[in-house]
């Protein structure tokens, strides 16, 4: 893989990481906002976020090589439904490692990923929600010299043309059987 290959990957998995990256940001937010240490805080923003960029970044590969499809609910929904419990296991040993406690979860492991899981659909709804407002915003920006994103480009710009052909059509029948 030469480096321009790997530029090309980098700029398509620039959305996923960015919004994983940011669950992190947030999550850190919420332990500032709650008053825990600032390692809690650190911890909490790069062990969560760090985890959840990666896994965005692969979200984006797999919408690259076209095993996925751009929009799609339910394959996000499947995705996630292993990638959010890892993610949230390597925050909780991260965090247990890094406060110099023993790792708690052993006990209740399967508990523990069984209730992520859970959780991991409605990550995966927010993901794709804002997957589908950046990647637009940022996929025009790079369409020129990358492929991948001149045929998100062209996909979304043909699904709104059809969109707008279907609102004229039923403009038009709304007004012929008046």
């Amino acid at each position: 893989m030469n480096a321009t290959s790997v530029r090309l990957l980098a700029e398509v998995t620039f959305p996923g990481a960015v919004i994983g990256l940011g669950a992190g940001i947030v999550a850190g937010g919420v332990a500032a906002v709650a008053g825990l240490s600032p390692g809690y805080v650190v911890l909490t923003t790069l062990g969560l976020g760090l985890p959840l960029a990666l896994f965005g970044a692969g979200y984006d590969l797999l919408l690259a090589s076209g095993r996925i499809r751009l929009g799609g609910v339910t394959p996000a929904v499947l995705y996630w439904l292993p990638a959010f419990p890892l993610s949230r296991l390597v925050h909780e040993v991260l965090l247990d490692l890094g406060l110099g406690r023993g790792v708690a979860l052993p006990e209740a492991l399967l508990p523990f990923l069984a209730y992520q899981a859970i959780l991991s659909a409605g990550f995966a709804i927010g993901f794709l929600w804002l997957h589908e407002h950046l990647g637009p915003l940022w996929w025009p920006r790079i369409r020129d010299h990358n492929p991948v994103a001149a045929r998100y480009v062209s996909q979304y710009t043909r699904h709104a043309a059809a969109m707008e052909r279907r609102k004229r059509e039923r403009r038009k029948a709304s007004e012929t059987g008046r």
